[in-house]
């Protein structure tokens, strides 16, 4: 089975792009598997031991599988228990690829690619400030543009070390360059991986957990190029400057226009007053929203 791991920052269309690449042929696209690299990859593996861990995480228990029945077989490699629990959750007798569009699986790629013998990397890199537009209204993450630039340079350096560690099975797409020629940017993809057959091109999003559909509303839609530019209009001068002061020469490397503020700076009053809101969200505000929104 071929394991095409998806990573990036969060908000940058792990989600996306996994619908998008859900018709291939003898696919399964699931939920976020973060319990993956949580729960360890113990040697010599005992099913028995690895299912009751699988089965006391709430991300796995999203998943709605009943793994009992894989406490009957010796298993030698993760790579075989993996096909049989996608199997039971898809009801494919024998996936062929499976599509993990978990945003930290950069972070775990020397991990992952140690673990599963055929592995594949999918660097997805979307404008930061378009980024922090899209998460911080959330309940989870940063909420503020200076924590979220920090944040985002962060996350896409595990990117770049998956691809200087694995360069022939690993490749970057750009959110921006999907949405305008998708075609274009899935070809690339299909290369690396021997050029899987395909399905009929239907996107879906069924593999989106119910609660949080209302976050990724637009998967399983056909990519519009407005959406690569929506933030411009959504953000002040303050926040781009916030978000620009940690993170400009990023953007300018990976080909992103840098903004003019007018003059709008970043001066250290501004940068306590957002320490401490962002403080106030992390440690007040956002766990109650959280919880109200897992209920």
């Amino acid at each position: 089975m071929k394991c095409i791991f998806i990573g990036g920052a969060d908000r940058s269309g792990t989600t996306m792009l996994a619908s998008l690449l859900a018709n291939i042929k003898d696919s399964v696209v699931a939920p976020e598997s973060l319990f993956k690299t949580d729960i360890p990859f113990d040697y010599p593996i005992s099913i028995e031991s690895y299912s009751q861990q699988l089965n006391k995480d709430k991300r796995f228990i999203r998943w709605g599988v009943d793994i009992s029945q894989l406490n009957k077989t010796d298993y030698q490699s993760y790579d075989t228990v993996y096909q049989d629990i996608l199997s039971l959750y898809s009801s494919n007798p024998s996936p062929q690829y499976w599509i993990d569009h978990s945003p930290n699986n950069l972070m775990y790629a020397k991990l992952l690619n140690s673990t599963f013998k055929e592995s594949y990397f999918i660097h997805i890199v979307r404008d930061g400030r378009a980024v922090a537009n899209s998460q911080i209204p959330l309940e989870w993450g940063e909420n503020t543009f200076l924590q979220s630039s920090r944040a985002w340079l962060n996350k896409i350096l595990y990117g770049f070390m998956a691809q200087s560690l694995f360069p022939e099975k690993t490749i970057l797409i750009k959110y921006e360059d999907l949405l305008l020629d998708s075609e274009k940017e899935i070809a690339k993809i299909l290369t690396l991986l021997g050029n899987p057959q395909l399905n009929d091109g239907s996107i879906n999003n069924d593999f989106v957990p119910e609660f949080s559909k209302k976050q990724h509303a637009l998967v399983g839609k056909a990519p519009e190029t407005s959406r690569s530019q929506a933030w411009k209009a959504k953000l002040t001068q303050q926040n781009i400057a916030d978000f620009q002061y940690y993170a400009s020469d990023a953007l300018s490397t990976l080909g992103y226009e840098l903004i003019d503020t007018g003059g709008v700076k970043v001066t250290r009053k501004h940068m306590v007053k957002e320490f401490f809101k962002e403080m106030w969200f992390k440690k007040v505000i956002n766990p109650r929203k959280y919880k109200l929104k897992r209920k």
